[in-house]
């Protein structure tokens, strides 16, 4: 699998709930269980911007 935000190719990635990119771990700035299935991810580039990142952090 290729992330797409770096262009790497990674044999793990998770899709950002903002952008909704596949990410890779690297590329992964936060993520956090809201439930016991439900798993909430932001990358790097979301982390800049400060309207996404409230929503993250409200959750």
């Amino acid at each position: 699998m290729i992330c797409e935000r770096c262009s790497n190719q990674v044999y793990y990635v998770e899709n950002c709930d903002y952008c909704k990119k596949a990410v890779c771990l690297s590329c992964e700035k936060s993520a956090k269980r809201l439930k016991k299935i439900r798993r909430l991810v932001i990358c790097k580039a979301c982390w800049g911007n400060m309207k996404a990142r409230k929503q993250f952090k409200a959750m």
